[in-house]
C-alpha cells in the first residue's frame, strides 16, 4: 500500500497532536530537554539544537533501513518542531 503526501501529513499531523497530549506543547518539552542535555554535557543546549540532534538520530537509523516509516515520520515531525521553535523565538 503506497501513502500520498496528503496522508503522510495527515497521519504526521495526528502523531504531533497525540505527542502534545502526552508529553505537553514542544516548546516546554524541548526546553525541559535542553536544561537536562545542558547538566549532562556541561554546555549550554537550546531547544532548537535538541530539534536537530533527535533529527539527527533519526538520520543515523533511516540510514540502516531507508524504508522505516515510523523514522520517517519522526524526521518530518522533528523538523515540524523546529520550524515552531524557530518561529516562536522570532516572535519574542
Amino acid at each position: 500500500m503506497t501513502m500520498g503526501r496528503a496522508e503522510f501529513f495527515d497521519e504526521l499531523a495526528d502523531v504531533l497532536t497525540d505527542r502534545e497530549d502526552q508529553y505537553g506543547a514542544p516548546a516546554k518539552l524541548f526546553d525541559e530537554i535542553a536544561r537536562i542535555w545542558t547538566v549532562i554535557l556541561s554546555y549550554e543546549v537550546e531547544p532548537e539544537q535538541v530539534a536537530l540532534c533527535m533529527t539527527g538520530v533519526k538520520l543515523a537509523r533511516l540510514s540502516h533501513n531507508w524504508s522505516h516509516a515510523d523514522s520517517i515520520k519522526d524526521v518530518a515531525g522533528y523538523a515540524a518542531i523546529l520550524s515552531q521553535l524557530v518561529s516562536e523565538a522570532r516572535a519574542k
